[in-house]
């Protein structure tokens, strides 16, 4: 069916909006293993090992043993990752994306290990919504550098997109690019707000 306005585009961060978190439950999971207390185990995932995981210069065999090393245990446990798969279960955004596809075309954008991501997408049946999936651990572009953003906004009427992410940093980078965005709130609002801009 054609469009008398030009197609609109939304980008959807991935867990947070589309699937849970699941870097809080891992930290929790880890300090539980090694006794340090979770914000400790965040500090260090961000000060050493948050850009070169997200951006696929660090491998993720060699992200579990630096993690445990650097948290003082000589291995990792098998059930971190299991939390990560555990963690990022359905969010209620899941139960509208047929509707919000039909309205405009779906874009995911995620810095994210796709060994992680693409399996949990494909389990849920969530792939067919999208046109596009970006993960920052293929493209090498971490949000929220304005590479992420670029280049899945070179050919997007900007007045016509729309953007959702649960971390401030990353809606404000794409606000500074002319992009509608907004921040995913815990409660849900912003369900509302999408629905709204997409008349559904």
């Amino acid at each position: 069916m054609q469009r008398d306005s030009p197609e609109r585009t939304l980008l959807l961060d991935a867990c947070g909006v589309v699937l849970g978190e699941p870097m809080e439950p891992l930290f929790r999971a880890v300090a539980a293993s090694s006794g340090l207390h979770p914000a400790v185990v965040a500090q260090l995932f961000r000060q050493r090992f948050r850009d070169d995981l997200w951006a696929g210069r660090m491998d993720e065999t060699s992200f579990w043993t630096s993690l445990a090393m650097a948290c003082g245990l000589a291995s990792a446990s098998a059930e971190w990752r299991t939390v990560v798969d555990q963690s990022m279960r359905a969010l209620p955004a899941v139960r509208r994306l047929p509707s919000w596809s039909r309205h405009a075309r779906l874009v995911l954008i995620s810095n994210h290990r796709h060994e992680w991501l693409v399996p949990r997408l494909e389990a849920l049946a969530l792939t067919g919504h999208f046109s596009e999936v970006s993960i920052s651990s293929i493209t090498g572009a971490v949000k929220p550098d304005q590479a992420a953003y670029d280049r899945l906004l070179g050919g997007t009427d900007l007045a016509q997109t729309l953007y959702v992410d649960d971390k401030l940093a990353n809606v404000a980078a794409a606000r500074s690019l002319g992009v509608r965005s907004l921040l995913a709130d815990a409660d849900g609002r912003w369900l509302k707000e999408v629905e709204a801009w997409l008349g559904c």
